[in-house]
């Protein structure tokens, strides 16, 4: 449980371009390892669009808990925030599972109708996976 409530992210576009402004590191990472209490997790670098790491490069990362996004769960994230010897993660930022960026988006409208239910939240879903597609467009667009 977070300490802190987020305010809506509004416009993912215009929050991609203000929060790679803001952190110092902004990358691709595999999640590998995240310890039972999901306060510490290893990253391998895969794809850095701002900041010092090296792809292949292995970093500790730290959940502080405070603020949401929480590192929890192994695959690729899509990290923004600071390394120096840990990394941390932006409150309240844009970090996000690739697989599963359904924060990137508000939650979907309750259905009226069972029937429309997962229909609804598939759309909800194959959305967010399109956006975060989408940001690692701008990110790369910003490197070259």
């Amino acid at each position: 449980m977070s300490l802190c409530d987020c305010a809506p992210i509004g416009n993912w576009r215009n929050a991609t371009n203000m929060e790679y402004e803001y952190v110092d590191d902004v990358f691709i990472g595999d999640v590998k390892n995240i310890n039972e209490f999901e306060t510490e997790y290893e990253i391998v670098i895969c794809e850095v669009f701002k900041g010092d790491l090296k792809v292949g490069q292995k970093i500790k990362g730290i959940n502080l808990k405070y603020c949401s996004p929480i590192v929890s769960k192994k695959g690729q994230w899509l990290f923004f925030g600071t390394y120096s010897t840990d990394f941390k993660i932006n409150d309240c930022g844009l970090t996000t599972n690739i697989d599963e960026p359904w924060h990137i988006l508000p939650p979907p409208p309750p259905p009226n109708l069972k029937e429309q239910e997962k229909k609804i939240i598939e759309k909800w879903k194959k959305v967010a996976r399109e956006n975060v597609q989408e940001q690692i467009k701008i990110l790369r667009n910003k490197t070259k």
